[in-house]
């Protein structure tokens, strides 16, 4: 009789064991399988501002729901104008792009650009500026320095509140990370500002406010993947440097999910580019990830989109972000369709990873 109880004890442990050890490797599995990566054609739109106050019917109205050729929709909200009073964000914009985006089946990267748009309140409740002059000739503006506590709690509080609300969407592909460069790009410190940006404490402390930030949007989007739009944060050696560090550190630190968007594409823009940028894209395609936004709509610029798309297919990006001037372009159309399918079918991580589960 002893013995039999002991068997059945002994059958009883082996079943739990099994049972827990199942649970575990369900858990493993449910960490490794996240949202499927972001690619084709992707809908740049302009930012819901104070400069653009009016993009919400633009947004209503953008042909870019119905077109075929259009994978994604970009949803911009600057940070003063979401969170213009602490606390009291305004998640009309974002939860009218994903109405849309159910209705019309699309796809949406959701993007809150921080810096400059920073809110008042923020400097009222302590953050410290940091004072930066502009390339192109523009006054001087400022922005909260990235690994000031204070900005930090508070930029970090927004981001938290828009992943509770949105991660689980199966429409939002993708978020863009910002908090530590003017708006969008990570880009910091021009050479005019180098003295007071060394005396804070330079790409040193940038790169440890990068980290910051990328530890906050993996936490808030657990199932989204999470991307820097790449710029070094300052225009030297030492600068591209710490951005490399930060991009080969965050693909290892965050794998499948911390991913990289080279700005700024051109027609002009060949894929033997020395552009850290462009040759990242190229690095990671098989590992996360990667894709292009386009410099601006192609009427103003030299050559055609056709030969800027070409250069992000041949640099193994995924998706290119294009704005909407030449995704309404009928004459653009073919172009369009024959540089989705090739983007998509860049994409190989994604499938590996599927195989194996």
């Amino acid at each position: 009789m002893k013995i039999k109880i002991s068997l059945l004890c002994s059958l009883i442990l082996l079943g739990s064991s099994v049972v827990i050890l199942m649970q575990l490797f369900a858990q493993e599995k449910t960490e490794i399988i996240q949202k499927s990566a972001p690619t084709g054609i992707w809908c740049l739109l302009f930012s819901y501002s104070y400069k653009h106050p009016d993009q919400m019917d633009r947004l209503n109205d953008t042909p870019c729901w119905t077109n075929p050729n259009v994978d994604g929709i970009v949803l911009r909200c600057d940070w003063d104008k979401i969170e213009p009073t602490e606390g009291k964000i305004d998640f009309s914009y974002f939860d009218r792009g994903l109405e849309l985006a159910k209705k019309y089946n699309k796809r949406i990267e959701i993007l809150v650009p921080a810096g400059k748009h920073s809110p008042e309140w923020v400097y009222a409740a302590g953050a410290e500026k940091f004072t930066f002059h502009h390339h192109t000739g523009k006054p001087a503006d400022y922005m909260p320095i990235p690994w000031h506590p204070v900005l930090q709690e508070k930029f970090g509080n927004l981001i938290k509140k828009l992943g509770e609300r949105y991660d689980s969407s199966p429409y939002l592909s993708y978020v863009i990370m910002t908090g530590f460069g003017h708006s969008t790009e990570a880009w910091f410190a021009g050479p005019d500002d180098m003295d007071e940006y060394n005396a804070i404490g330079g790409n040193a402390k940038w790169l440890e406010g990068a980290k910051w930030f990328a530890a906050l949007y993996n936490k808030a989007f657990p199932t989204t993947p999470f991307l820097i739009a790449m710029c070094p944060p300052s225009r030297d050696d030492e600068g591209r440097a710490t951005l490399k560090k930060f991009v080969e550190d965050s693909v290892k630190d965050y794998p499948h999910r911390f991913g990289l968007k080279a700005a700024s594409l051109a027609p002009n823009d060949k894929p033997d580019s020395r552009k850290l940028s462009y040759q990242s894209v190229n690095r990671f395609s098989d590992q996360t990830v990667v894709g292009f936004e386009m410099l601006r709509a192609t009427y103003k610029l030299k050559g055609t989109l056709k030969a800027a798309l070409d250069t992000a297919i041949a640099l193994k990006a995924q998706f290119v972000e294009v704005y909407e001037p030449d995704l309404i372009d009928p004459k653009q159309q073919e172009v369009l369709a024959e540089a989705s399918d090739k983007l998509k079918k860049n994409l190989t991580w994604n499938k590996e990873i599927s195989e194996k589960l």
